[in-house]
């Protein structure tokens, strides 16, 4: 690894996939050392003059890392734990422990060896997100029935309540205009939940409300949106990469989702 990589391996249903990356870039990913350096290569430079060797004082840096750095034997299947000598400059408590996940490389490398991803349910918060599913009554109940060879993967999603509208001017120049809703996010939040849910979900398991349901009849969305004057709910999920192929056996499993509902 002379340049601050390694190169490895992914294991997919008894396939080999290779795969090279750089534990460096993903520290440097963050945006408060960003902040702090300009360009990766004075990270690079910065947390290696730190180290030396009286044996080899001409060492370049990417020499140096590659003579500290390593894989732990602590790893498993699950993760893999780098010993990075630059995060161990970084941090207060002198530890160099990177933790790597499969998901993680498949996602950085756009590896598309991922089986369509079934959802299973689907919530909403107005506050602290991961808050809220790490407290949800659901989420013991979700992994209970979960079969012992999969992972559960969870999305955060923000919902944007503008339609946004994307049109040409004459110099063939995008423009992209959005126009304002009188919705509150409380409103929207539930509006797309509920539309969602109706459209993915057909069976009462984990999710009960809105399953099935009239959303034209429903109650917060009649005093609402209805109210306001809204004579329909589109929502759309549009998402890329190998994490992107969602859905259900009912409505299939796209890169992208619109549901339209009429009230």
């Amino acid at each position: 690894m002379p340049d601050f990589t390694f190169l490895g391996s992914v294991i997919v249903d008894k396939a080999e996939y290779p795969v090279r990356f750089s534990t460096v870039e993903l520290l440097y990913a963050k945006p408060e050392l960003r902040k702090a350096f300009p360009s990766i290569q004075e990270l690079t430079e910065y947390c290696m003059s730190k180290w030396g060797d009286l044996s080899a004082p001409n060492l370049t840096s990417a020499e140096k890392y590659a003579a500290k750095a390593s894989i732990s034997s602590r790893s498993s299947e699950e993760k893999l734990i780098v010993d990075c000598p630059i995060r161990y400059c970084l941090t207060r408590e002198h530890i160099g422990d990177t933790e790597i996940f499969p998901y993680q490389l498949v996602n950085l490398k756009g590896m598309k060896i991922l089986s369509p991803l079934e959802i299973l349910y689907i919530g909403k918060s107005n506050d602290d997100t991961w808050d809220r599913i790490y407290n949800h009554n659901k989420w013991g109940l979700v992994e209970e029935h979960r079969n012992e060879s999969e992972d559960l993967l969870v999305y955060f999603l923000e919902i944007e309540t503008s339609k946004l509208v994307e049109t040409m001017s004459k110099n063939s120049v995008p423009i992209i205009t959005r126009d304002k809703s009188e919705l509150s996010i409380e409103s929207a939040t539930s509006a797309t939940e509920a539309a969602l849910i109706n459209y993915f979900i057909k069976e009462k398991r984990f999710n009960i409300e809105h399953v099935g349901s009239d959303l034209s009849k429903t109650k917060s969305i009649v005093d609402n949106v209805k109210s306001l004057g809204y004579d329909r709910i589109i929502v759309e999920s549009n998402l890329v990469g190998p994490f992107g192929k969602l859905g259900t056996s009912a409505t299939g499993y796209k890169w992208a989702h619109k549901a339209v509902y009429e009230l």
